[in-house]
């Protein structure tokens, strides 16, 4: 009963604290969006009397952002404990961890947890470049279990129903890694003080069970985008550029064909293994992929042979003569695109390059001959929740059409299980290492929309004509509003440049007040004897000076003027008005930025990179900044002839 009244009460404040959550962002100024979903995979570090061995803890959790520095997040965990130190048979208990054979310990969690943002501390707040968001967490919440127990006088245990619930109190640090608007990658440790003797099914020794779990997992951001990130990440907001999404396609079948090879104290004997996978990538660095892999572990050695029914039944490896066991494996497992942590390639004769990491289980059924000739056939080698495993890989994919990849690489499983090669009793787990090649067919592409793994520098053949980034058409005929606006003083000069008969008595001083560099010696007439009705007539033909029906010769309209573009190497505002923009990139990728530049520069061009305002999160490419908008669309031709068919013009304001 008083379980029930704390899990009540855990559940109602909960539920509070998300109410008080979304009141504040409902009030609060919206900065950035404030839900964030995220899945982990932890390693569990026990200090049990009897400690666990490696095993995974999984976990799924929604955060909500308070604002930059505050969260709240309620999790969900579920993992095994389990460990076989296969003690020495003996008679008599003694409630020590001697008694055990083995453990095992199933658990689930409910936790609310509290974050605190370190960037301010650090100063990561002031520098949007930055990718890190360092936080402190704590928290507390609840584990349900359910233990199970063999002992070494051949007794057992076994809750058929989870047991008395009991509390755990968190508290870690830990890092966030920004990828994109969409998408985070975190890591952390968290200390759990969990107020239970029998995790490991020792409980007479009224030692606490506690653990520390390393972590790491994957962020995802609802709603964010890249001029409104979550609220965590506000200081990396970017100009909202209007642009229209490129529609690349997201879906890959993945098709393999490799050999696995187990680690066994039995000989192993090589055989096949083929996967299919389906593979969704959320941005060109990271996506998911469910995958199914089916094959043989097979091996087995030259033994002595022994009378019949002395060979033992799943025993010593020295009595296994051979072995034969078929697995179905199931995997979720996370892609990282490390082309991200250096220089794009700048050919599609380059690969791309993957860290994966994931978990899943495995169900096999096994074919055994002992060393007195005693066979078993297919009998199941896992418990009914299937053999736990965690994956860690490396795989390259060669580009070789808009449609196909080229795979190679390894997938290593760390398999909780010691029964694949019919020889539990032997320490080591029976993992694997999976080689393999095969194809990727990318599903929804075509010549003209590449898989967004591929959607970078030349690997981008989309061809989306309307796309707009700040763009304005270029157009042969001007219109009024591609017209720059000349202020007073500019649109006088022009008039007394070649000065009318009509204009020779005017005597602009003492009529309007006109800007003091309009009035130069050259203008002023030699005759200063004005007529009253002769002095009102040019104040207003001043404003329709600008209008293309009224001066279309205008060097002020026209801009014939011969440009005074220098390109430079320092990253400041665009100094003229037209610049043709061959490629734009992001704050923190000037690196990349600067090593285009020299691309281009060995092309003929003389490129800058130009920032708008100092808080703006975008870099822009440009091959010339002219006030001549006929030498903007001369070098905007020959820029998408040569470099970018995408290329367009950015009209820049001076504030």
């Amino acid at each position: 009963m008083k379980f029930r009244t704390n899990f009540t009460q855990l559940k109602k404040g909960i539920a509070f604290l998300f109410l008080i959550s979304f009141s504040f962002g409902s009030f609060g100024q919206n900065l950035g969006t404030k839900l964030s979903l995220n899945v982990g995979l932890g390693i569990p570090v026990t200090f049990f009397t009897v400690k666990s061995n490696l095993v995974g803890i999984y976990t799924g959790s929604a955060r909500y952002s308070f604002n930059k520095t505050w969260s709240f997040e309620a999790r969900l965990t579920s993992n095994v404990f389990y460990a076989k130190p296969n003690n020495p048979a003996k008679a008599v208990l003694d409630g020590t961890a001697s008694d055990l054979v083995s453990y095992r310990t199933a658990m689930y969690g409910l936790h609310g947890m509290v974050y605190y943002n370190l960037h301010n501390i650090f100063g990561l707040n002031k520098r949007p470049e930055s990718n890190w968001l360092p936080y402190l967490n704590a928290g507390f919440g609840y584990h349900i279990y359910k233990p199970s127990a063999k002992y070494v006088n051949g007794a057992e245990f076994k809750l058929t129903t989870f047991g008395r619930p009991c509390r755990d109190y968190q508290m870690g640090f830990g890092t966030r890694y920004f990828i994109n608007s969409t998408m985070d990658l975190s890591a952390g440790v968290e200390y759990h003080f969990v107020e239970s003797y029998y995790l490991d099914a020792v409980g007479t020794d009224k030692k606490l069970d506690n653990f520390v779990n390393i972590y790491a997992g994957v962020n995802i951001k609802i709603g964010a985008k890249p001029w409104n990130n979550l609220v965590d990440w506000s200081h990396k907001n970017m100009e909202d550029t209007k642009e229209s999404v490129k529609n690349y396609s997201k879906w890959a079948a993945d098709f393999t064909v490799g050999i696995p090879y187990m680690f066994t104290p039995v000989g192993y004997s090589f055989t096949g293994m083929f996967g299919i996978g389906i593979r969704h990538s959320f941005s060109k660095s990271m996506g998911l992929q469910l995958a199914y892999n089916h094959g043989n572990l097979s091996g087995g050695q030259t033994v002595t042979a022994l009378a019949p029914g002395t060979g033992g039944n799943f025993t010593d490896a020295e009595k296994v003569k051979d072995f034969s066991t078929k697995i179905n494996q199931y995997t979720v497992k996370a892609f990282f695109n490390l082309r991200n942590l250096a220089s794009e390639p700048g050919a599609r004769t380059n690969w791309n390059h993957y860290a994966i990491l994931g978990g899943g289980y495995i169900y096999g059924n096994q074919n055994v001959t002992f060393a007195d000739d005693t066979k078993v056939s297919d009998v199941k080698v896992y418990a009914k929740s299937g053999i736990q495993n965690i994956v860690v890989g490396y795989e390259a994919r060669k580009y070789l059409s808009h449609s196909m990849d080229l795979i190679a690489g390894m997938d290593f499983s760390f398999n909780q299980s010691k029964y694949f090669d019919a020889a539990p009793n032997k320490a080591s787990l029976n993992s694997h290492l999976y080689l393999h090649t095969g194809v990727t067919y990318k599903i929804g592409t075509s010549k003209d929309k590449e898989h967004i793994d591929w959607s970078y520098g030349t690997y981008n053949n989309y061809k989306d004509k309307s796309i707009q980034i700040e763009q304005v058409p270029v157009i042969e005929k001007p219109s009024a509003q591609d017209i720059p606006k000349i202020d007073t003083g500019m649109a006088v000069a022009p008039l007394v440049v070649e000065p009318t008969p009509a204009q020779q008595p005017i005597e602009p001083t003492p009529v309007t007040p006109v800007p003091p560099p309009v009035v130069t010696p050259e203008v002023i007439p030699a005759t200063p004897t004005p007529t009253p009705p002769q002095v009102a007539r040019p104040v207003k033909p001043a404003p329709r000076a600008v209008r293309p029906s009224q001066r279309p010769t205008s060097p002020a309209i026209d801009n014939t003027t011969p440009s005074t573009y220098q390109a430079t190497k320092d990253v400041i505002p665009p100094p003229m008005r037209y610049n043709v923009v061959v490629a734009c990139y992001s704050v923190n990728k000037l690196s990349v930025a600067e090593a285009y530049r020299v691309k281009l520069e060995k092309q003929g061009f003389s490129p800058s990179i130009y920032r708008s305002t100092t808080n703006s999160q975008m870099l822009r490419m440009s091959v010339i900044s002219t006030d001549d908008r006929t030498e903007a669309i001369n070098t905007l031709r020959r820029a998408r002839k040569e470099v970018e068919p995408q290329s367009w013009i950015y009209l820049y304001n001076k504030q």
